[in-house]
């Protein structure tokens, strides 16, 4: 969509949820700060998002960057149930910014510690992971991915794992069913300084297996891997599944033309 964001809506009988509303700038990318267009689709963004959040009766955080959640909308949580990330293990930094934003929320609504839990609205049932990595981000950074079902359709938000699908997230999953599945994408700008193919290849052969047998028919790869606009060339395995009805970003599946902004940030700056 152009910014750096996972948000996003679901909407059953019981219930409308909203996971991660947050949205962001990669601060430097290419030496470059973000392009006055980037600025102008942040902001598009945040309106967008809580318009949808303002609707949602629950919110779901899954960590605490700044492109999930975000202090300054907090007015926009009252009255809601706020499954939240549990504090614990993480690092100083994350701790920081969950306690600022707890400290906005104040008792203006409910929050519940979600990690390894399931709650139920009627017939939508809502499943949180154990904690896992935040993909390649080091000690004290975990995430918890999110599974929606009701009597017709499940879903699963990966959150941020770059692409990661280790072994507890992946026991898991293969226990379950999974429609769809809104998957974060592993971080292929970085290959060559930060992670390695070997890490690709392993994500991708996983990914598969799940796709065979959670039986997925939908998959959305975007957030991490959209910071790459060649991203594509790397999953033509998965492309190539006949058993997919789709296969993309969140832009494609709504009909809309993918931007990667922040990926051709130096066309932006120099060929304008």
């Amino acid at each position: 969509m152009g910014v750096r964001s996972y948000s996003t809506f679901i909407e059953t009988y019981d219930l409308r949820i909203i996971i991660d509303p947050g949205c962001a700038l990669g601060p430097k990318r290419f030496n470059l700060p973000p392009h006055k267009l980037e600025v102008v689709t942040l902001w598009n963004t945040w309106r967008n998002i809580n318009k949808y959040l303002k609707k949602s009766n629950a919110a779901i955080i899954s960590h605490y960057h700044y492109d999930h959640h975000h202090y300054r909308n907090a007015k926009f949580y009252e009255g809601k149930i706020v499954f939240v990330k549990n504090t614990l293990n993480l690092n100083l930094y994350q701790k920081k910014r969950a306690e600022t934003f707890f400290k906005a929320l104040g008792d203006s609504c409910k929050i519940i510690i979600a990690d390894e839990k399931t709650f139920q609205f009627g017939n939508t049932s809502i499943t949180f992971t154990m904690p896992v990595p935040h993909g390649f981000s080091g000690v004290g950074a975990e995430v918890i991915g999110v599974y929606i079902k009701d009597e017709n359709s499940s879903l699963f938000y990966t959150s941020d794992i770059s692409g990661i699908l280790e072994h507890n997230m992946v026991d898991f999953l293969i226990k379950r069913r999974i429609d769809t599945m809104i998957f974060d994408g592993f971080p292929t700008y970085l290959l060559g300084s930060k992670v390695k193919k070997e890490s690709l290849d392993e994500s991708i052969y996983t990914l598969k297996i799940l796709i065979r047998e959670c039986k997925i028919n939908t998959l959305v790869i975007d957030h991490h891997s959209a910071r790459d606009k060649d991203w594509e060339s790397y999953y033509e395995e998965i492309f190539s599944l006949n058993t997919l009805k789709f296969v993309g970003t969140s832009a494609s599946i709504d009909g809309s033309r993918p931007q990667y902004l922040e990926a051709r940030r130096r066309s932006l700056f120099f060929c304008e």
